[in-house]
C-alpha cells in the first residue's frame, strides 16, 4: 500500500503539532488558574485509589477505599504508570495533577503525530493536513487530557497499532510480528477493552502477509499471550476466580440494564458513592459481589428483552452521536456529528475507489470497540478512543469534497 505518488508533499506535521501543544498547554493553564487544585481527582478516584495501594505495596487493592483485598475492577496498566506519578510528586498532589495532565498531554500530541503519519501512508498529504489540523483545534479534544482516566493512552495505542499494521503490510518482518504481539499485550494490560480491536488488526495484517510470512502471525500471537498471561494468573491467584480482562463486566451490565436505567451512566448505585453498595461489595467480596450483579442483569434481560433492545438502541445512538453524558456539551455532539457522517462518506469514497483493504482495517476497530458499550453505557469519552480514526476517514471524504470542485 503506497503513498500516492502524485502527491510527494509531505504534510505540515511540524507546524500542526506545535499549534496541538500549544492549545493543550493553554487549557492546562486554564484548569491550573481557574479549577481547585485536585478537580482532577474529582471523576475516576478509583485509578488514583488503585495507584496509591500499588505505592503502598499492597498491590492492585481496595478500589473504592478502605481494606477490602485485592481487585481486578481495573487492569493494572494505567494504575501502574499513576502510582509512579505519585510516587515522585506525592499521591492526590496538586503537582502530581499537573504532571498526570502534561503527560495526557504528550500522549494526545503524540496521537495528533499518528494520525498526519497513517493518513499521509494511506491517502495523501492534503488528507493528512485535514486530519491533524482537527485534531489540534477540535474543542473536545483539547480537553481529553484533563480525563482523569486512562483515554489519552488508550486513543494512541489503538491508532499506533493501525501504523503498526501498515508497517506490516508494506515490510513484513518475523521482529515486526513479535513487536506487535508485544504492542497489543501491553496495550490490552492498559485496556482490556483495546483487546477485540487488537486481535481483529492483527488478523487483517496476517491476511495481508499470508503470502510472506505464514507462520510469522503465530509468533506475534504467542508474544501478545506470554505478555498478557501474568494478569489472568494474578487474578487467579489473588482472587480465586478466572477473570481474564476485568471483574466489573457484570457488574456494568447491571448498572445499564435494571429497573429504572435510562441507557446514561447511573453513579449513584456505584459502590463509591453508594454506602449500601459499598457494605456489599465488602460482605460478599469482589468475585461474589460481581458474579451476583451480572446474574441481576441477565435476569433483567431476560425478562424483559424489548426494553434491553430500546435502551441498546439508545445506546448506539448516544455512542455515535456524542450524546452519552447527562451533562454533556453541545461541542460532544457537533464533534461526534461531524466526524461520524463524514467518517462514513470517507469508508464509502474508499469503497467506491477500490481500497477496500485499507477500508477493512478502518472498519474493524469500529465495528468490534463500541460493541461493550452499546450493552452497558456510552459516555463521550469511550467514543474518543475510535476518534482517530473517525478523523482520518473524515479528512479523506473532505479532500474528495475539495477534489471535485477543483474538477467543476
Amino acid at each position: 500500500m503506497k503513498r500516492n505518488p502524485r502527491d510527494p508533499v509531505r504534510p505540515h506535521t511540524l507546524a500542526i503539532l506545535v499549534l496541538a501543544l500549544a492549545t493543550r498547554l493553554l487549557i492546562l493553564w486554564f484548569v491550573a488558574e481557574r479549577f481547585p487544585h485536585k478537580w482532577l481527582y474529582s471523576r475516576g478516584i478509583e485509578l488514583g485509589t488503585l495507584a496509591h495501594s500499588l505505592l503502598a505495596g499492597q498491590g492492585l487493592s481496595s478500589p473504592f477505599g478502605g481494606s477490602t483485598g485485592p481487585t481486578a475492577l481495573l487492569a493494572p496498566g494505567y494504575p501502574a504508570v499513576i502510582a509512579l506519578v505519585f510516587r515522585i510528586f506525592g499521591a492526590f498532589t496538586f503537582p502530581a495533577a499537573m504532571a498526570v495532565m502534561v503527560m495526557q498531554i504528550v500522549f494526545s500530541v503524540m496521537t495528533v503525530l499518528l494520525i498526519m503519519q497513517v493518513a499521509w501512508e494511506c491517502f495523501d498529504s492534503r488528507t493528512a493536513d485535514v486530519a491533524g489540523m482537527f485534531w489540534a483545534v477540535s474543542l473536545p479534544l483539547l480537553w481529553m487530557p484533563t480525563i482523569f482516566w486512562e483515554t489519552c493512552l488508550s486513543t494512541l495505542l489503538l491508532v499506533g497499532m493501525i501504523a503498526l499494521a501498515l508497517r506490516c503490510e508494506q515490510k513484513p518482518s518475523e521482529f515486526l510480528w513479535a513487536l506487535m504481539g508485544a504492542y497489543c499485550g501491553l496495550a490490552a494490560l492498559v485496556n482490556p477493552a483495546l483487546l477485540p480491536s487488537l486481535l481483529a488488526l492483527l488478523l487483517w495484517a496476517a491476511w495481508q502477509t499470508r503470502k510472506t510470512l505464514r507462520y510469522s502471525p503465530l509468533l506475534g500471537l504467542l508474544v501478545l499471550l506470554l505478555v498478557f498471561a501474568p494478569w489472568p494468573i494474578r487474578n487467579a491467584r489473588a482472587l480465586g476466580a478466572f477473570i481474564p480482562l476485568r471483574s466489573t463486566v457484570g457488574f456494568e451490565l447491571w448498572m445499564g440494564n435494571r429497573g429504572g436505567a435510562t441507557g446514561f451512566l447511573d453513579e449513584s448505585v456505584f459502590p463509591l458513592f453508594n454506602r449500601g453498595e459499598y457494605d456489599q461489595y465488602v460482605a460478599k467480596g469482589e468475585v461474589a459481589y460481581m458474579r451476583d450483579k451480572s446474574a441481576l442483569a441477565k435476569t433483567y434481560v431476560l425478562a424483559h428483552p424489548a426494553e434491553f433492545l430500546r435502551l441498546s438502541s439508545i445506546r448506539f445512538l448516544r455512542f455515535w452521536t456524542g450524546t452519552g453524558n447527562k451533562e454533556g456539551s453541545a461541542f460532544f455532539t457537533l464533534h461526534a456529528v461531524l466526524t461520524t457522517s463524514l467518517g462514513l462518506m470517507g469508508i464509502w469514497r474508499m469503497q467506491q475507489s477500490g481500497r477496500v483493504r485499507l477500508a477493512v482495517l478502518f472498519a474493524l476497530p469500529l465495528m468490534l470497540f463500541p460493541l461493550p458499550y452499546y450493552i452497558t453505557h456510552a459516555e463521550f469519552r469511550y467514543r474518543l478512543v475510535v476518534d482517530p480514526l473517525l478523523t482520518i476517514l473524515a479528512a479523506y471524504a473532505v479532500a474528495g469534497f475539495h477534489d471535485r470542485v477543483e474538477k467543476r
